[in-house]
């Protein structure tokens, strides 16, 4: 059976584009142009297939005579049986060199699986050595680095210890000129420790002397003493009596004190009431001018209502007057006609 997805038409049209392009229908490149899909022998049959439907087709066209028809059959039949030897031939060779690199592969592909593991693990190794590599790099760089310090340092201790030395020699020189200077010292002070021995001695002496004279005068002086003792007591009465009178003339003064301290706050509390009568009489003047004021305004209000009764009274009495006056016309107005008035009648 062929298999999925090639069948006749597609190697008929795979043989006739491979015709086309004027190469040499074989099973290769039939095979090639089907995109190297389906076996050899399938292609090869279907090839054979066709070339008969093309035998019988020239048979059926009857184109060419009988003797030449046999002829191309017979030669066709040749052919046929020789390519399907060489196909055979080389379908068995395909195969079997097929399997060869098949195995082949299968080789490559387990000593490729086994140079990949050696490789991985070389490359683990290569890594871990360049991994410990740069860590001696670094300790080396580091190491190098700690003795390029410690040289520094030990430069600078040797300089140091140059110069230590170089100290401790000049504090050796500066000891040894002290201690010279110290025995110079203590051979001076000694000297003048025996110089001051001698001149205390002398001092001594002098004051020894002195005493003696001091003791002379002091007794001179003690009946002086005794002299000024009685003097002293005498004094010391009359001090006792000044004391007293001085008491006496102290309790006086407190009285007195205590009189000008009463008079004091006397006089304080009189300021204190100068002032308030001050203050109620600058209060009581306030008020006073005020009512002054008040006085004077009722004044000229009063005189105002006196010029104004005044007025009223001359106008009243000029009005009464007018009265009096219309009254008497009045009056005699009246007399004149009851005086005529008995006239009238009999006449």
């Amino acid at each position: 059976m062929a298999r999925g997805g090639i069948n006749k038409a597609l190697v008929l049209k795979a043989r006739e584009e491979v015709l086309k392009k004027g190469q040499n229908p074989s099973i290769d490149t039939i095979r090639i142009a089907l995109g190297n899909t389906g076996s050899k022998s399938t292609i090869h049959r279907y090839l054979k297939e066709l070339e008969e439907e093309s035998a019988i087709k020239m048979d059926d066209a009857s184109l060419l005579s009988q003797p030449i028809k046999e002829l191309v059959t017979r030669l066709a039949a040749g052919l046929r049986e020789e390519a399907n030897v060489i196909v055979e031939q080389q379908a068995v060779k395909f195969e079997q060199q097929l399997q060869d690199l098949r195995a082949q592969n299968s080789e490559s592909t387990q000593a490729l699986e086994a140079l990949n593991k050696k490789y991985t693990s070389q490359s683990d190794t290569l890594e871990c050595l360049e991994t410990a590599l740069v860590g001696k790099n670094a300790a080396v760089a580091k190491f190098e680095v700690d003795i390029a310090k410690a040289t520094q340092t030990e430069a600078k201790l040797t300089a140091l210890l140059k110069e230590k030395q170089t100290q401790i020699e000049s504090l050796e020189e500066k000891h040894h000129h002290n201690r010279e200077a110290l025995e110079h010292y203590r051979q001076s002070v000694k000297e003048q420790r025996e110089q001051d021995l001698r001149r205390h001695e002398q001092q001594v002496q002098l004051l020894q002397g002195e005493n003696r004279v001091l003791n002379q005068t002091l007794s001179l002086k003690q009946s002086d003493v005794t002299q000024l003792n009685k003097d002293n007591s005498r004094l010391v009465s009359e001090l006792g009596a000044a004391q007293k009178a001085l008491s006496h003339l102290t309790s006086a003064k407190n009285e007195l004190e205590s009189r000008v301290k009463a008079l004091d706050l006397s006089e304080q509390s009189l300021n204190i009431e100068l002032l308030t009568s001050r203050d109620h009489i600058e209060s009581y003047s306030v008020e006073n001018g005020k009512l002054r004021q008040e006085y004077g305004d009722l004044q000229s209000k009063q005189q105002a209502s006196i010029v104004k009764i005044a007025m009223l009274e001359a106008g009243v009495s000029a009005k009464n007057d007018v009265i009096n006056q219309l009254i008497a016309g009045a009056s005699g107005t009246a007399g004149v006609i009851n005086d005529n008035a008995p006239d009238n009648h009999t006449k």
